[in-house]
């Protein structure tokens, strides 16, 4: 008996210790993140951090705006009011986790927030052409009220009575007890099944599958998902779905407001390294002049640093790498060769004309030397995994051996 109690301790320090790196090492980065709270009420949201990963965008019409507003409480949200939407330009791609505060909703179904969304032509506030369900065209559609959240999964139907080609499939979840405005909604996505959570309490899941679908009369162009199933949060099944508009080679997240208002508070988005990458790229001017170089010069280089840190399989997602490569090549040939650092203390300055530093950008690598430079990297980086995995068991023996010593006195 006291050995097996010896070898269960040693087993849960091994696990306590281990699995926090694994967990780590798999798990969501954060992206995003935004409270409001170093701005003064009434800043227009041009002047949040906002428009450095979302497309910000609001209609005149009835006096529309998007802007900081300060609470009763004092505290500092952002309004989204009459005909409004913000939405992530370039779509996440991989699991990625979105979360926010809801402080208020209103106009029944016409502001919501989406996620999965292809990209179309209209905006995400137009309405669908049906007066009960109004806002968004594609995507899934999450409208939240005071008493309950609704879920709209948007399916084509080049038959539908509406000419944008769509039919609603509207699901009401009740709020879970005791919980009131402001609460958060939080949705993760890896691509098989969509889960959103209200103040961590699961509402719903959506499981997709059948990727690929595109529907020609649809102003939805992206491939999207044949199938969705939807179940409550206990796992029961409420609906199967067919023909959806939910985009199945990525993921526009945002939330939009139809002659109505939305407050929403601390923004967070988590994804892999692999958006993070696909991202960086698309942050790279298409056009480099001289003008821009130096600034294109350093986005590049973040940019392959992000590529070359990935995987074979994961470089193969970045669709856009051919914008690194031109601009690398670009920059390379605008920027000139010019000496940026001193020589080493230690030796006098060479006078031939090996001696100059080069900042310029390096040429496009090639595959073969891309492959090269990130195997080095992830050599060093398990080299230094598994030193630290050897200093944990060597901690590990060290306490079982205590706990083994204990036991028998």
């Amino acid at each position: 008996m006291k050995r097996i109690l010896s070898i269960l301790a040693v087993t849960a320090l091994l696990f306590c210790l281990i699995l926090p790196a694994n967990a780590a090492e798999d798990g969501l980065e954060l992206l995003f993140e935004e409270d409001f709270e170093e701005y003064e009420n009434g800043v227009n949201v041009n002047s949040t951090k906002l428009p450095e990963l979302f497309v910000c965008e609001y209609n005149s019409i009835g006096d529309g705006i998007i802007c900081v507003n300060e609470g009763k409480g004092g505290e500092l949200r952002l309004l989204s009011h009459v005909f409004t939407q913000i939405y992530i330009e370039t779509p996440v791609i991989g699991a990625y986790e979105f979360s926010l505060d809801v402080s208020e909703a209103h106009g029944n179904v016409q502001s919501g927030i989406f996620v999965r969304a292809p990209k179309t032509d209209a905006a995400y506030y137009e309405g669908d052409g049906y007066p009960d369900t109004s806002t968004c065209l594609s995507g899934l559609f999450i409208t939240p009220h005071t008493n309950s959240i609704g879920v709209n999964v948007k399916t084509f139907n080049k038959d539908a009575a509406s000419t944008s080609y769509l039919d609603n499939n509207l699901i009401k979840f009740d709020l879970p007890d005791g919980v009131k405005f402001p609460y958060n909604l939080r949705v993760t996505d890896d691509g098989e099944r969509i889960n959103l959570f209200c103040n961590d309490t699961k509402i719903c899941t959506v499981a997709v599958s059948e990727p690929g679908r595109i529907y020609g009369e649809h102003q939805a162009t992206d491939p999207c998902f044949g199938a969705a199933v939807v179940y409550d949060g206990a796992g029961n099944e409420l609906a199967s779905l067919h023909d959806t508009l939910l985009q199945s080679d990525g993921s526009v997240i945002g939330w939009s407001t139809r002659a109505a208002n939305l407050e929403v508070d601390n923004i967070k988005i988590k994804t892999g390294r692999v958006y993070k990458t696909l991202l960086a790229v698309a942050k790279i001017p298409v056009k480099i002049t001289e003008k821009n170089a130096t600034d294109a010069a350093d986005l590049a280089k973040t940019a392959r640093g992000l590529y070359d840190s990935l995987s074979d399989a994961e470089r193969a997602l970045i669709t856009n790498v051919e914008r690194l490569t031109k601009a690398e090549a670009a920059v390379a040939e605008l920027i000139p060769e010019t000496t940026v650092t001193d020589p080493p203390a230690t030796e006098p300055p060479q006078t031939d004309q090996t001696t100059d530093v080069v900042t310029a950008a390096p040429d496009a690598q090639t595959a073969d030397t891309a492959e090269e430079a990130a195997g080095t990297e992830y050599t060093d980086d398990s080299l230094v995994v598994w030193i630290l995995i050897a200093v944990m068991l060597a901690m590990a023996g060290a306490a079982a051996g205590f706990i083994v010593l204990k036991v028998r006195k």
